[in-house]
C-alpha cells in the first residue's frame, strides 16, 4: 500500500454534509484511509469540503490529522482533557444554541428562517434584500455556539496554503459559492467555514464579499462536480449522506436519502466520463441504521467513528479500491 503523499497522480478528495453524525463517519472512514488504504487525507492534491465537511478539510488544513478526529469522535482529545461524558455531551450540544428569548423573536426569526429556507431551494436570482429587513426577521433559529468557539480556538483566520475549495450557495442569485477557489469572494477561514455549515432556517445566513451565504449542501452534499472536469486523476470521495448501493438500506432509508444519493451518482458519472478515477467512501445499510434520523445529535459520536471506519476498511480490501489507491505512488 502507498503511504505519504501522492505522487504523480493527481488526487482531490471531496469531503461531503452529514452534520455531527457526519463529522463521526469522516473520522472513521479517513482514519481507514490512512492507516488501511495508505492515503493520508491532507496530502490530496485538492481538498473540497461542504458543510461537515467543510469543517473536516479546514482541520487538516490547518494540521489536524485523522488521529486527531478520531480522537475527538471517541471523546479522548486532548482538548477534553478533564471533561467527565456528561460535560462533554453537553459542550457537544451547545451546537444547538436558541437565538430566541421570546414568543415574538422567535416568529421573526421563524419568518426570516422560511424565508431563508425557500430561497436555498430556488436556483434564480431575486431581489438583494435591504439591510434593515435583514436585521428585522433575520433567518436563523440557532447558534452554532460550540462550533464558533472551536473555530475560534483552533482555526486560523488566513486561508490555508494548501488548496482548500469550500462550497456555499448564494441565496439572492441562487448559486453554489466556491469559497477558497479562483475568483471566489476573499473570506477568512473561520466564516468560510461558518457559511459552508449554515443550514438554511436553523443557522443565520452568513455574509461574505457582499454574498448571502447558506450551506453548500443546498445545493449538492458533496459537490463533487467541481472536479469533474478530468483535472484530477483520482477523487476520493466521502459521502455520509448518501448510501452505498451494494450494500443498501431498507426501503425507507433510501428514500429519505434518495436526494443526495441521485446527486452524487450523477455526479460521479460525469467525472467517469472524462476519464476520472472515483471512489466512493459512502455509508452501508448496517451504518445508516446506526446514523439515525437525527443527524445533528450530540452523542453516540463514538460508535459512529467505529462502524465507518470497519465498513471502510473492508471496501479498502476490495480490489477496486486497492488497484486505485495502488496507483499512487509512495
Amino acid at each position: 500500500m502507498p503511504a505519504g503523499r501522492p505522487g504523480a497522480a493527481r488526487v482531490a478528495l471531496v469531503l461531503g454534509a452529514g452534520g455531527t453524525v457526519g463529522l463521526s463517519y469522516h473520522a472513521g472512514a479517513l482514519r481507514a484511509l490512512e492507516l488501511v488504504g495508505g492515503l493520508v487525507p491532507d496530502a490530496a492534491e485538492l481538498i473540497v469540503g461542504t458543510s461537515a465537511g467543510s469543517v473536516v478539510g479546514s482541520y487538516l488544513r490547518s494540521g489536524w490529522g485523522t488521529e486527531d478526529f478520531w480522537q475527538l469522535a471517541m471523546g479522548t482529545h486532548p482538548s477534553l482533557a478533564g471533561l467527565q461524558r456528561e460535560e462533554i455531551n453537553a459542550m457537544r450540544a451547545e451546537m444547538f444554541t436558541p437565538r430566541f428569548r421570546s414568543g415574538p423573536e422567535l416568529l421573526r426569526r421563524s419568518l426570516g428562517s422560511g424565508f431563508v429556507v425557500g430561497r436555498s431551494l430556488l436556483r434564480t436570482p431575486a431581489p438583494v434584500v435591504p439591510g434593515w429587513l435583514r436585521r428585522a426577521f433575520p433567518g436563523g433559529l440557532f447558534d452554532m455556539t460550540e462550533g464558533r468557539r472551536r473555530f475560534a480556538d483552533d482555526l486560523p483566520d488566513t486561508w490555508p496554503e494548501r488548496p482548500l475549495w469550500l462550497c456555499a450557495v448564494d441565496i439572492t442569485s441562487g448559486r453554489r459559492v466556491v469559497l477558497g477557489a479562483p475568483e471566489s469572494p476573499p473570506a477568512d477561514l473561520r466564516r468560510a467555514v461558518m457559511a459552508s455549515c449554515a443550514i438554511p432556517g436553523l443557522y443565520q445566513p452568513i455574509r461574505i464579499g457582499g454574498r448571502t451565504l447558506v450551506d453548500g449542501g443546498a445545493h449538492s452534499s458533496t459537490n463533487l462536480d467541481v472536479v469533474a472536469d478530468g483535472r484530477f486523476d483520482l477523487v476520493v470521495a466521502v459521502a455520509p449522506m448518501a448510501f452505498d448501493t451494494e450494500r443498501a438500506p431498507g426501503r425507507l432509508a433510501q428514500l429519505v436519502r434518495r436526494v443526495p444519493a441521485r446527486q452524487l451518482a450523477a455526479e460521479v458519472a460525469a467525472a467517469r466520463r472524462r476519464g476520472v478515477t472515483v471512489l466512493m467512501i459512502r455509508p452501508t445499510g448496517a451504518e445508516v441504521r446506526v446514523h439515525g434520523v437525527n443527524l445533528m445529535r450530540s452523542t453516540g459520536w463514538e460508535r459512529l467513528a467505529v462502524t465507518a471506519y470497519d465498513a471502510t476498511a473492508r471496501a479498502l480490501e476490495t480490489p477496486r479500491f486497492r488497484d486505485a489507491l495502488a496507483g499512487l505512488a509512495a
